[in-house]
């Protein structure tokens, strides 16, 4: 079957405007599923918190040492620790207690506190689900008692306003 030169010409632009409309298809279709496939996920650093998720009083497994927290806003925090470290002496238990407190700062859910006069000490504090709080310290010299240290899990006991012992 042989076509005539209007036929050929009607299929040729036919046929031409199909592939441009099926890489348009495709290019739209390829910016709809690379933001799918490419979005960033919330890991441990980049999941922002809430006032109301930091504010409150977190306390340690043993039940001994306790933070507490207050949103101040423009990424920062109002922080207090009262830690224990006890131990058994010859004359029965006894404890060493570590103080610190002042304004920490805050980027999605990591809290850095730095004591002011503690040498090299540098406390990192990382807000988890479920109300915890995974505490690391870095440096010793952060003017705590002998063997006291901020490092631990701590779990939220109350989410209310913290009172603290300055105020």
């Amino acid at each position: 079957m042989k076509l005539s030169p209007t036929s050929s010409f009607l299929i040729h632009t036919v046929l031409r405007r199909s592939a441009v409309c099926d890489r348009r298809f495709f290019v739209v279709l390829l910016a709809l599923l690379v933001p799918v496939f490419f979005a960033p996920t919330a890991t441990a650093g980049e999941r922002s918190v809430t006032a109301a998720e930091a504010n409150g009083t977190y306390r340690d497994v043993e039940g001994k040492s306790e933070i507490k927290i207050l949103a101040l806003g423009h990424g920062k925090l109002k922080v207090q620790l009262a830690l224990v470290y006890e131990y058994q002496s010859g004359a029965g238990p006894a404890a060493n207690v570590g103080d610190a407190s002042g304004e920490a700062t805050i980027e999605n859910d990591i809290a850095v506190f730095v004591p002011e006069e503690a040498g090299d000490c540098k406390i990192t504090m990382t807000f988890l689900a479920n109300g915890k709080l995974k505490v690391e310290q870095q440096g010793e010299e952060c003017g705590f008692g002998h063997n006291v240290r901020a490092d631990g899990t701590f779990r939220k006991i109350s989410n209310r306003k913290p009172k603290f012992d300055d105020a």
